[in-house]
């Protein structure tokens, strides 16, 4: 498969937040379901808690802490 677009979407929540194991689950399905709704077939879906953020996306959320 060489030709797809891809939604990319980070959550980001605080460090210690207690995360429970399969906690995704619930909002990866409303992804899924809202594009689907949409009439647009889904091919695939990837998550999970592991992701960074790059230097843009960071300064944005520090940014937005300052109220900036």
């Amino acid at each position: 498969m060489s030709d797809y677009k891809v939604w990319e979407c980070k959550i980001v929540v605080a460090a210690d937040a207690d995360l429970p194991n399969g906690f995704d689950s619930s909002p990866r399905g409303a992804a899924v379901k809202a594009i689907e709704d949409a009439g647009i077939e889904v091919l695939g879906c990837l998550s999970g808690w592991g992701g960074h953020l790059n230097p843009v996306e960071q300064e944005t959320l520090e940014d937005k802490d300052k109220g900036d």
